[in-house]
């Protein structure tokens, strides 16, 4: 099948990658803040409660949302990986 593929927007799919790897990026800093900020609240809602919704936090919200930027990374790297192949495949046909 890969011999049939065919890029017709280069630069339009590397952007797209680009912007993908920028927006996992964000995304793990906007996370890792959040996460920061729930457990310093710990230092002043010491109850049960915070320690449900702290459990609740990490299992619902953190973990999902890093195993997205684990996946969104892995597929920026398979763009950027794809974009080189295109790029080579498109030098081969110009010679």
């Amino acid at each position: 099948m890969a011999d049939s593929s065919v890029m017709t927007n280069i630069t339009a799919v590397q952007n797209y990658g680009k912007n993908l790897e920028k927006a996992q990026q964000q995304l793990i800093q906007i996370t890792q803040q959040i996460k920061k900020q729930t457990e310093s609240i710990g230092n002043i809602w010491k109850d049960d409660q915070f320690q449900k919704f702290n459990a609740d936090f990490n299992e619902n919200i953190y973990k999902p949302v890093m195993k997205a930027t684990a996946l969104m990374e892995n597929e920026a790297h398979y763009i950027q990986k794809t974009i080189e192949l295109q790029r080579e495949i498109q030098k081969l046909k110009i010679r």
